[in-house]
């Protein structure tokens, strides 16, 4: 598997009432990133939710914080689900679109 893009994980924290949610921690990973299945995308569908894209990356660089979005190629998306992906050392992560 090759890990050919660039993918930012972010951890925003919802404001208290003061306005916009805060980024509380950014980090830039390689990552690879492709369009979902036919089965995600009407899964996620039925559930009244836009599954847009999957990334696949390394589990220890997703799992040392509670990462709650990504950022790829200037859009935000929120991390919706993860799941297992070829080896134990990768996760995969399903991004839903923001906004």
């Amino acid at each position: 598997m090759t890990f050919d893009k660039k993918l930012t994980l972010l951890l925003i924290e919802p404001s208290n009432g003061s306005g916009e949610d805060a980024v509380t921690v950014s980090q830039r990973i390689w990552a690879n990133v492709h369009d979902i299945g036919v089965t995600v995308k009407y899964t996620a569908a039925a559930a009244g939710r836009t599954a847009e894209i999957q990334a696949i990356c390394h589990r220890s660089e997703y799992e040392r914080y509670d990462f709650t979005h990504a950022e790829y190629r200037g859009r935000r998306y929120r991390i919706d689900s993860t799941g297992a992906a070829d080896t134990p050392r990768h996760i995969k992560l399903i991004l839903v679109k923001e906004g």
